[in-house]
């Protein structure tokens, strides 16, 4: 433990940097998509001011979506944005919508380069077939799919089985509701009954009275 800590310290601040992920980092091919990609940090202590990032080949119709603050343009394949700065200390995502190729069961990368103040973070690593190991600054991936995972398409479908369960208690309690109202009209109901013939019987009762006398 002691040891590692040591290891830590020694490698400078370069090996606690949060590398860029692609949310989602899994997508269908041949689909339009935003991908969004989140900036950590800045420069070891710099606010960042601009990013460069290199769109693969294979996906069009690329339209940048700046957050509040920053601008966004395209030149061919490479997306820039400009604006900040922001501050070290602090996260902020980057969207990208584009047409993503039609080539399932492959990885695209999305080299960054990130411009600070003072310095820049090039995320441009990629790996080479067969690499092993981590890179120190690799560039965003996003692997494509011809179709959603077994596990999504398994929360889909307990979402939908869910959502039909309510849907049946429902029912129940409209059944219910039903049962209480009409119990509740048929006793009124009687109870009127009752009242009339008790109101014509006293009323032909008084008539034979008077009859009499």
């Amino acid at each position: 433990m002691v040891v590692a800590a040591i290891a830590l310290l020694v490698a400078g601040p370069g090996i606690a940097r949060a590398h860029i992920t692609p949310d989602p980092s899994e997508a269908l091919a041949g689909t339009e998509q935003s991908i969004a990609f989140t900036v950590e940090h800045g420069c070891d202590g710099s606010p960042t001011v601009q990013l460069d990032m290199r769109v693969p080949d294979g996906v069009s119709d690329i339209v940048p979506e700046p957050a509040d603050g920053w601008s966004a343009t395209v030149e061919g394949q490479v997306v820039t944005f400009v604006g900040g700065p922001l501050p070290d200390d602090e996260d902020l995502t980057f969207a990208v919508r584009m047409l993503l190729p039609d080539t399932p069961d492959t990885t695209i990368h999305f080299p960054f380069v990130q411009r600070c103040e003072v310095g820049e973070i090039r995320w441009i690593d990629v790996p080479t077939d067969g690499a092993d190991g981590e890179l120190d600054e690799p560039a965003p991936a996003l692997r494509l799919v011809s179709e959603l995972s077994e596990a999504g398409a398994v929360d889909a479908s307990d979402a939908g089985h869910g959502d039909h369960g309510d849907h049946g208690d429902h029912g129940d309690h409209g059944d219910h509701g039903g049962d209480d109202e009409g119990g509740l009209g048929g006793g009124v109901i009687a109870a009127l009954v009752a009242a009339g013939i008790a109101v014509v019987a006293g009323a032909v009762f008084a008539l034979r009275r008077r009859s009499r006398s």
